[in-house]
């Protein structure tokens, strides 16, 4: 599969949240109707208030808010909080909702950390693995992209006819009373024969890599057409660092082996909040997840389900 032309489509990284994972390139304006960048994006409904949509985002450890919903919904900050983002630690404010509901999900007394709509890409917000924990997301990136959120099941039988990549993770847990995440989802990939701890991110267009792989793996600089070698990635509340475009060779995933992976490297301090500083890692996104036609990521189980 080749992935090199990512001068066809704005490079974005969706947002990393206590850790969020959304960010945006930083000279990209928001578009006036929200471009999705692929990513599974849900109607939901908050203290009544239906017709909301937020991101389904699995490297998010915490959900978010966008700034300008806090009058609109009646809701009250009731302090700030520790934002660990894909660049950085960012100090933000925070709400309390008293109902939360998307498919599944029916959440009360919920607190979301607050973010820019910028930083959001358009969007009113993102689910992140706090509320997400549990549940089973589904995504299907073929013709018109859908997601849901549904209960955790045993996968009927003549599911991935054809192909059957599986692969399993250690399910996130929330740390109480604070409603966060502990764990995000990682599994394990190969780059070029070499095993990688991978973030999965469904809140994310283009995968990430730090420079300790892109060593490794001798991973070459990417030219998109149209703009200088150095991009920038921004964070939720506008902080940005610089990124480089790369490529990648034979990353595999499951049974599935990817070539010619457009990526951004940097130095990204989601790899140290994980633990993942001081070797080769990586953060995957929604170009290697919609290689497929169907996702299904089952929290609760801690299985990766891919569909031909």
């Amino acid at each position: 599969m080749d992935r090199a032309g990512l001068s066809r489509r704005r490079v974005l990284a969706g947002p990393a949240g206590l850790v969020l994972s959304g960010h945006a390139l930083a000279q990209d304006p928001v578009p006036a109707a929200p471009d999705h960048s692929g990513r599974g994006v849900v109607d939901v409904e908050i203290d009544g208030r239906p017709g909301l949509r937020f991101a389904l985002d699995t490297a998010a450890s915490a959900s978010v808010l966008a700034s300008d919903l806090v009058a609109r919904l009646g809701l009250t900050l009731g302090g700030e909080i520790d934002m660990h983002t894909v660049i950085g630690v960012e100090r933000v404010p925070w709400v309390r909702a008293g109902q939360i509901r998307s498919g599944a999900l029916h959440r009360r007394d919920t607190r979301l950390a607050i973010g820019d709509r910028r930083g959001l890409l358009g969007l009113d917000g993102l689910l992140g693995l706090d509320l997400l924990a549990g549940h089973r997301l589904e995504f299907r990136f073929r013709g018109r992209h859908r997601a849901s959120i549904g209960r955790p099941r045993i996968e009927e039988r003549g599911f991935l006819a054809a192909e059957r990549p599986r692969v399993r993770f250690a399910p996130p847990v929330v740390r109480e009373p604070d409603g966060v995440a502990e764990r995000l989802m990682v599994v394990d990939a190969w780059v070029r024969g070499i095993r990688v701890p991978a973030v999965i991110d469904t809140g994310a267009e283009v995968s990430l890599i730090n420079a300790l792989l892109a060593e490794a793996v001798g991973a070459r600089d990417l030219m998109l057409r149209g703009t200088d070698t150095a991009q920038a990635v921004q964070s939720p509340t506008g902080r940005a660092a610089v990124a480089r475009p790369m490529m990648v060779n034979a990353v595999r995933l499951g049974d599935m082996m990817l070539d010619r992976l457009g990526v951004l490297m940097g130095d990204f301090h989601i790899f140290r909040h994980l633990g993942l500083g001081e070797q080769p890692a990586m953060l995957l996104g929604v170009d290697v997840l919609g290689v497929f036609n169907r996702v299904v990521i089952d929290l609760r189980r801690g299985e990766l389900l891919m569909e031909i």
